[in-house]
């Protein structure tokens, strides 16, 4: 069966479901008495607004599967082009492919006290994952500056919420002690953001995605290597760096490849398009 060339994400999903349902609703109304085919119409309308609700939630998950089963392949600007899998990007140029995958970097914070001593310590461990990689990748890092009220706000409830934990944890009859270090360098945590922020410091929000390129002769071949480099990276950085990574598909991969062309300009429009 070939490959169907069509461009399919969740909003064309989303809104064909949503189509569909309303397209019921009208039907149910219209039809009259309560037989077996106004009921089944009512059914698909509420099967309809389900799935757009699943699709709106998850749409990441379920369209790589709907793709891949249909074999529904989508052709880009320039020449590039998504497979059904949807989690590399192809272009063939003179004959040679080009994949490219992307990553997501999700940064975990010290647990500790005195964050910033640790930074020359996480510079040397960064050079050294960078230095034992040998070929070409990208990491890519949009920062923006957090609204600082709603950022003292979360601060404050975390901090709250773990002294809470900390204090019932204390009052049990036989306290964990690994359980109450935990919540107390949790506190201690917060209190050392509270303070910075206190300072004077602005909060900073970061989005890193990571991105590497393979060659190969047909489109198999180089997605094969390229998701070799990812398997690579994902073990360097997630070891060296306590940096989890995720492979990106679908909608995540796709806006990730714009980004490379332009990204938001406001916070408003970047924190809504993730």
């Amino acid at each position: 069966m070939p490959a169907i060339t069509i461009g399919i994400n969740d909003k064309t999903v989303a809104a064909t479901t949503l189509g569909i349902a309303f397209l019921s609703i009208l039907l149910a109304f219209q039809a009259r008495g309560l037989g077996v085919l106004q009921i089944a119409i009512v059914a698909i309308g509420i099967l309809s607004l389900l799935l757009d609700a699943v699709v709106y939630k998850v749409g990441f998950i379920i369209l790589p599967f709907i793709t891949r089963i249909l074999k529904v392949r989508e052709i880009r600007t320039g020449g590039f082009e998504i497979p059904p899998s949807q989690d590399v990007i192809l272009k063939n140029v003179g004959g040679v492919y080009y994949a490219i995958q992307f990553m997501y970097a999700r940064l975990y914070e010290s647990a500790s006290v005195g964050v910033q001593d640790e930074q020359s310590s996480y510079m040397d461990l960064w050079e050294r994952a960078v230095a034992s990689v040998y070929f070409p990748f990208k990491f890519c890092v949009l920062t923006f500056l957090e609204d600082i009220l709603k950022f003292r706000e979360d601060v404050e409830t975390r901090r709250a919420a773990a002294q809470l934990r900390l204090g019932r944890e204390r009052e049990k009859p036989r306290p964990d002690a690994i359980t109450i270090d935990k919540w107390e360098r949790e506190v201690a945590k917060q209190n050392e953001l509270l303070a910075r922020l206190s300072a004077g410091e602005k909060p900073l929000g970061t989005l890193m995605y990571i991105t590497t390129l393979a060659i190969g002769v047909s489109p198999d071949a180089a997605t094969a290597i390229v998701k070799g480099q990812a398997n690579e990276l994902k073990a360097t950085f997630s070891n060296a760096l306590n940096v989890e990574i995720l492979e990106l598909k679908g909608e995540d991969m796709k806006r990730c490849f714009d980004w490379e062309i332009a990204f938001p300009s406001t916070l408003k429009d970047l924190k809504g398009s993730i």
